[in-house]
């Protein structure tokens, strides 16, 4: 019976070349490395711009290199295509959200409360950093298959280890946890987008309530003892009510 290549290898005292560290760069070379990865940022961050501003269906390469401030030969360097380009600001939101999760899956039975609260500070940071694509997820959705999965795909990891959070600290009889994730997840997205609407802070103060909110809700328990709230208003300060007299 013939021996697999790496076999054949670790017979002959061969061994397969390590892929080379940074260090092993040359300064130079290093330096480049480090403006490209800015430039690519740089190009991220003027196409959530310009998704906000415009739309993804209408936003053009051009519209992304002005407010890079950049040259269409440098965004072709990085990116084929606008596409191309969403993708890499997906993958990069995808992974972010997989600490997220982290969070919360690997959290200790008994240490809810925290955990919740670690976890909606870390979902708004999240939100408030990709807004503008989070707001038209649903736009997205419809462009390109590949897009589509990496969206469903980390919304139900999301979804699946706040749902496990929710069982294992013990959510009453008649609350399925899984339904509950979802509710949870749609009310902090659209809390989000409706209060930045309003020109309302989204601070410590509001992601305490929130977090208090979601337990109590999902729950069933009291997150602090009952009559007692946050100092201050956390939401926006409302408009004077006109008097009809």
């Amino acid at each position: 019976m013939g021996s697999t290549e790496a076999q054949r290898e670790a017979s002959s005292g061969r061994r397969k070349p390590k892929e080379p560290t940074p260090a092993a760069f040359p300064p130079e070379a290093r330096a480049m490395r480090e403006q490209g990865k800015r430039t690519m940022q740089r190009l991220r961050d003027a196409a959530m711009v310009a998704f906000e501003r415009r739309g993804y269906h209408a936003t053009r390469v051009n519209d992304i290199v002005e407010i890079a401030k950049t040259s269409h030969g440098t965004f072709y360097l990085y990116f084929s295509n606008k596409e191309d380009l969403l993708r890499a600001l997906l993958v990069e939101a995808t992974e972010e959200t997989r600490e997220i999760d982290k969070v919360l899956s690997d959290a200790p039975t008994g240490t809810g409360r925290d955990d919740l609260r670690a976890w909606v500070g870390a979902y708004s940071s999240l939100w408030m950093r990709y807004a503008p694509l989070l707001g038209i997820w649903t736009e997205l959705t419809g462009s390109d298959p590949e897009v589509t999965q990496l969206l469903s795909d980390s919304l139900r990891k999301m979804t699946a280890a706040l749902a496990g959070w929710i069982e294992v600290n013990g959510a009453p009889d008649d609350v399925d946890p899984s339904v509950a994730a979802v509710a949870v997840v749609a009310m902090l997205d659209r809390f989000h987008q409706l209060q930045t609407f309003l020109g309302g802070p989204v601070d410590g103060g509001t992601l305490d309530e929130l977090a208090a909110i979601v337990q109590r809700a999902v729950l069933g328990s009291p997150a602090r003892p009952p009559g007692t709230r946050p100092a201050g208003d956390r939401l926006a300060e409302p408009a004077p009510a006109s008097s009809a007299r």
